[in-house]
């Protein structure tokens, strides 16, 4: 009896210290980075395979440990459990890093084109750049670190796929880095309102700082309705398939965190509304392939 309590709770023990490495190693997160490609490659009716998937995954992978570690002292007063699990890894950590730099460089020989290597090389630079350099712009700029990363993510999640299989830049995919780039404002933006007090404090022109938080999320509930906008125009027009229609759901879910937040945003509730408001876009190719086998099944009949 004593031996399988002891058993159970080193299971638990251990099941407890892989899900808090999934969650604050940026494993999550980074899932976002394929779902985008995954999404383009889906509304645009383009070709996609696994190693472009994989690559689309440790970009952000790679950045956000970067990040993460450079930001670890700051952890302490606003993210203490993601500050204790990474500084028992510190030591660890270049190791890590080497192999996720190995892997894409071994990945981006084998699957890519010279092309999409120099793309992202340049998004890569441009996000240690933003690290290391770019970000105290946003004490000047406002809304510099918000424009910024989401162009990042938008162009990155849009351009993969064009790039990887020489595809012209036709207009679906103009409509989608449109979507992609709005609904990314909303999700940076969001982030913004839980840290707005230190923000302020070290002199960050984001939009809570300059708003004020409700006046915030007021501008984040306008920029989810127009989202949408151009989804719902180029279904329309027969540009992007009837598929994308389904997207829309996206606009509740939006609504629904949004709204949690103007009503509990000093509350504990908060880390639950960061991650659902992280898991929107991995989501996206789902919700659309979900939606491409009933379409498909109804024309069957």
């Amino acid at each position: 009896m004593v031996l399988n309590i002891f058993f159970r709770n080193s299971y638990y023990c251990y099941f407890n210290l892989i899900l808090k490495e999934i969650i604050h190693g940026g494993y999550l997160t980074a899932l976002g980075a394929p779902a985008l490609v995954l999404t383009t490659s889906i509304i645009t009716k383009s070709d996609i395979n696994l190693p472009l998937l994989i690559i689309s995954y440790l970009i952000p992978l790679i950045i956000y440990s970067y990040d993460y570690m450079s930001d670890l002292d700051k952890d302490v007063e606003t993210n203490s459990d993601r500050y204790e699990h990474l500084h028992k890894k510190k030591k660890y950590y270049p190791l890590i890093m080497i192999f996720y730099i190995i892997l894409l460089i071994a990945l981006l020989i084998i699957f890519s084109n010279y092309k999409l290597v120099l793309f992202i090389i340049l998004i890569t630079l441009g996000g240690f750049l933003y690290a290391t350099v770019f970000k105290g712009l946003t004490k000047k700029i406002p809304i510099f670190k918000n424009i910024y990363t989401v162009l990042t993510w938008s162009l990155g999640g849009t351009l993969f796929v064009p790039l990887q299989f020489s595809l012209t830049l036709s207009l679906p995919f103009i409509i989608v880095f449109l979507f992609i780039n709005m609904k990314g404002m909303i999700n940076a933006i969001f982030f913004d309102l839980k840290d707005s007090l230190n923000d302020s404090k070290e002199g960050l022109k984001t939009l809570p700082v300059i708003l004020g938080k409700k006046n915030a999320i007021k501008l984040l509930h306008f920029l989810n309705l127009v989202s949408f906008i151009p989804l719902i125009i180029a279904v329309i027009l027969k540009i992007i398939p009837m598929i994308t229609i389904s997207l829309i759901l996206f606009f509740f879910y939006s609504f629904y965190y949004l709204n949690k937040a103007e009503k509990y945003i000093d509350e504990d509730i908060w880390v639950k509304l960061g991650s659902i408001a992280d898991f929107e876009f991995i989501f996206w190719p789902v919700v659309l392939m979900i939606s491409l086998q009933i379409f498909n099944l109804h024309y069957a009949i």
